[in-house]
């Protein structure tokens, strides 16, 4: 069935009630390995992708992959991919991998909507995740926005608020908005603080903030592989630090900065970008080492996202 730019097949029976919860690739992983997680823990199924992906992608900066599965080769083309989970006597899911489009950006939002609009969806949760001026320290800061619905007092420990962010963003950045306006649904941005020293390619501690939030919405348990592979992402940074007393002073800074915050909103003082703060060679090498070494481990549980 087309709908928009997207070929898919429509999941039969019907979905119950569906909320979508969407992710913008390629920045910061926090949110496709929760996606991955969901789609592990409900036994997801593909439905659908854009039928025609070149016309919005260009291919020399999202590469095409060749993939060898035994003797079979084959080539992976970039896509926006859509699946489903089926959830017993509750909400079903939606889960969306949206991958920037470079042009024809208007056209794509556009098959967003009538998708959404098409599937029955009935609440749309974007998440995702910043650099920030946070400590690895201390519980990572959440912020977000609702729109048509009241989330529960407490829901999270999420700064829930209007954003007051200005500056670059993604045309996707519509696609909510006009959920909302258009549609009428119920809408949820939740946005992850991560350290800005700390720049993993996949950052489990922030996935796990993530998922430990949507349990509380979904029902399902927050003990979960991603919680304890975080705890030894940052483990490795705060032994680092004794030899490196800048990134210590560093940290030290942004913890005070956390503990004295009684404004209860992390994204309403002065958020850095990661190009924000010079740091020294020697720090910029430990923080190399870091992500090199969380790259080498990752896969080693069979729970691994990447499994």
């Amino acid at each position: 069935m087309k709908i928009g730019d997207f070929e898919i097949e429509m999941p039969d029976p019907p979905l119950q009630d569906p909320h979508c919860i969407a992710i913008l690739k390629p920045w910061i992983n926090v949110g496709k390995i929760v996606l991955r997680r969901l789609g592990k823990m409900y036994a997801s199924e593909r439905i659908g992708k854009l039928e025609r992906p070149s016309k919005f992608y260009d291919f020399t900066r999202y590469r095409p992959e060749i993939r060898l599965r035994g003797d079979v080769r084959s080539v992976r083309v970039p896509n926006t991919r859509i699946s489903y989970a089926r959830r017993p006597g509750s909400n079903d899911l939606v889960l969306l991998e949206l991958l920037e489009p470079h042009a024809f950006a208007e056209d794509f939002n556009d098959s967003v909507v009538d998708l959404v609009k098409a599937l029955g969806v009935t609440r749309y949760v974007q998440i995702g995740g910043m650099y920030d001026s946070v400590p690895h320290s201390r519980e990572l800061s959440v912020t977000g926005s609702a729109r048509g619905w009241e989330p529960p007092e407490g829901f999270g420990n999420v700064s829930i608020g209007k954003s007051r962010y200005q500056g670059p963003t993604s045309m996707t950045s519509q696609i909510s908005e006009r959920i909302f306006s258009d549609l009428k649904l119920e809408t949820l941005s939740l946005m992850v603080h991560l350290p800005l020293y700390l720049k993993l390619d996949d950052d489990y501690a922030g996935s796990a903030r993530i998922l430990k939030i949507l349990s509380e919405l979904y029902g399902f348990s927050s003990r979960l592989p991603e919680v304890e592979m975080g705890e030894k992402q940052y483990d490795q940074v705060s032994p680092a630090m004794l030899d490196n007393p800048q990134l210590k002073e560093m940290v030290e800074r942004f913890e005070r900065e956390t503990d004295s915050d009684t404004s209860g909103d992390p994204g309403s003082g002065d958020s850095a970008s990661p190009e924000g703060i010079s740091l020294s060679p020697e720090i910029e090498q430990f923080l190399s080492d870091v992500a090199e070494t969380d790259a080498g481990t990752e896969n080693d549980g069979s729970d691994s996202p990447r499994g």
